[in-house]
């Protein structure tokens, strides 16, 4: 066997050797879970950054950033410290996140009577519509508070009133069944009607929040006379 064979031979298995190693080390293309982990890390690392040079805003989006993307990356108790960061300082977005995360367990144990604490505050400070949403709620299922339709029924109009979805869809419900306000069914069509463009995002929240089949139900209770108020004062309102 020759020496120039040998020498061949040599030089074809390092290169073999060099590419294996540049395949195994990492450098080869990462998968998409890869590249959806470095992105949201990179996402985090930018987020923080604006966090500690900015104020009440940054703070809540970084806390909220946190609760978002690959679960490795999830931090609830350190999203609990940038909006307690922000709630401490009366900014009434970080006080309802402060107490969504101790309505839902996160980052601290479940405790609906402080949750409420923090969504009574925010709404007494401000008319921020998820504030008012949250109180409402709370009234509504008795989390933290015994159930009252009545207390709830002004908080879930405050929210509905601003443009709030569910709350929409929820006190249309409360006037078609009469819980915490007297029964009427044109003033629950007209909720229906203006949640009905945001169904999906209804439903993505409770799939039992069915608006279409709220719209239909109502409007099949109502008597022609009825229909044609309700017709009449919902082109009033897109007018």
């Amino acid at each position: 066997m020759s020496f120039r064979f040998l020498l061949w031979t040599a030089l074809i298995s390092l290169m073999i050797s060099g590419a294996a190693g540049w395949f195994f080390t990492g450098k080869r293309e990462p998968t998409p879970e890869q590249k959806s982990f470095l992105e949201y890390r990179r996402i985090l690392q930018d987020s923080r950054a604006k966090a500690e040079a900015g104020t009440g805003e940054d703070w809540v989006a970084y806390g909220k950033a946190m609760l978002k993307g690959p679960p490795t990356l999830q931090n609830p108790e350190h999203a609990m410290t940038w909006f307690r960061k922000g709630a401490d300082q009366g900014y009434v977005p970080a006080q309802v996140e402060v107490g969504k995360l101790y309505a839902e367990g996160k980052g601290v144990p479940q405790n609906y009577h402080r949750a409420m604490e923090w969504f009574q505050l925010a709404a007494r400070l401000s008319d921020n519509a998820e504030a008012h949403f949250q109180v409402a709620e709370g009234y509504f299922r008795g989390h933290g508070v015994p159930q009252d339709y009545g207390t709830a029924v002004p908080h879930y109009l405050k929210a509905a009133e601003q443009g709030h979805p569910i709350s929409q869809y929820i006190i249309g419900s409360m006037y078609e069944a009469g819980w915490g306000v007297e029964q009427d069914l044109i003033e629950a069509w007209l909720w229906y009607k203006q949640a009905e463009p945001h169904a999906a995002m209804i439903m993505a929240h409770a799939p039992e929040y069915d608006i279409k089949l709220a719209i239909e139900r109502a409007a099949a209770q109502m008597n022609d006379s009825q229909r044609l108020v309700a017709e009449r004062r919902l082109a009033k309102l897109n007018s």
